[in-house]
């Protein structure tokens, strides 16, 4: 979901707190980084992009990542999509580890792809690529890195340049075209336009949809905004295309120098980890993969709130029955 802007690099690293509001959302980042020819990992909450944190170096100079996206257990993986100092096109599938934000190669695929996206629904991984004007779906083996053809798209009116792919708790398909600067929505190969975009999308784009808590949508928009300045901001959209809205920025312009003013994040993509870790039940809060005060907190808080997410034995009721069986899967544990 990447594509090269070469005005947009080399600048000094800016680092912020996390607030905790909303779900956290994690992107690669080729702004700011902390090596000159790496992507960083960056975290922030959903509510406030701006105040997001570098994690760290994702590990592999000249190599930027196009495609991010958390599976089902919260495991988190990256497609390598371009090559930054050579223009060539790189590709390949990894794991990414969510605390230094290392990306480890998974096998080698010779395909390209722009974005990627798990489907809760067949617990699959898909991506997607352009290229001469037809756009391609693919499934993603996590075991080997390997790209398999699905089929070729059909839209009306035809998506053009495919860089973003998302895919809701139903198992609905949307692709972000950046240039009819529009979101598409389909079902297996078939889709149709659900949003216009009111921005000129035209650098490296983030999409996803938060598939396990509501389904909104989230576009990590970037491109020229007024001259001389660049923007990149949060953006949401709803699934039904009752609504597209522009969101907060990843902070304030800087200046560049150039007589360009440039934001502090480009997101090649934006994640969101599922709420709760698959055969997991009681781990609710982040780090996934481990029970903790926080996953107790966290289970209170919503309880005390009578929160949907609260009705853990799912009969309907807030009452000491779920927050029993919330104890009994807390001292289980994770598998």
């Amino acid at each position: 979901m990447r594509t090269f802007n070469t005005r947009l690099m080399a600048l000094p690293l800016l680092m912020a707190g996390v607030a905790s509001a909303g779900p956290l959302a994690y992107a690669p980042n080729s702004l700011y980084s902390t090596l000159p020819n790496q992507d960083d990992l960056i975290v922030f909450d959903v509510d406030d992009p701006a105040g997001y944190t570098v994690i760290g170096p994702m590990g592999h100079d000249n190599i930027g990542f196009g495609g991010l996206e958390f599976d089902a257990d919260g495991n988190l993986w990256a497609w390598a999509s371009f090559y930054r100092s050579t223009g060539g096109a790189a590709s390949g599938l990894y794991s990414v580890d969510v605390n230094t934000g290392l990306a480890t190669p998974v096998g080698n695929s010779p395909q390209s792809l722009e974005d990627l996206a798990y489907n809760p629904v067949d617990g699959r991984m898909y991506g997607v690529r352009t290229q001469g004007m037809t756009t391609r779906l693919y499934t993603v083996n996590l075991t080997t890195g390997v790209a398999s053809l699905v089929g070729t798209v059909t839209s009306n009116p035809p998506i053009q340049r495919a860089m973003g792919l998302a895919i809701d708790s139903q198992g609905a398909f949307y692709i972000h075209d950046m240039s009819l600067d529009a979101i598409f929505k389909g079902t297996g190969l078939a889709f149709e336009l659900l949003h216009s975009i009111p921005q000129d999308t035209n650098y490296s784009q983030g999409m996803t949809i938060d598939w396990s808590r509501d389904d909104t949508g989230y576009h990590a928009a970037v491109g020229q905004g007024e001259y001389p300045n660049y923007f990149s901001q949060l953006n949401t959209f709803t699934t039904d295309g009752s609504a597209y809205t522009l969101g907060d920025p990843f902070g304030p312009l800087i200046d560049g120098g150039d007589g360009f003013f440039y934001p502090p994040v480009e997101c090649g993509d934006v994640a969101i980890p599922p709420a709760t870790k698959k055969g997991c039940p009681a781990d609710v809060a982040e780090p996934f993969g481990v029970l903790n005060f926080f996953d107790l907190s966290a289970f209170l808080a919503l309880f005390n709130a009578q929160d949907d997410a609260a009705d853990f034995n799912n009969d309907g009721q807030f009452n000491f029955f779920d927050l029993g069986a919330y104890l009994d899967a807390f001292n289980a544990g994770c598998p």
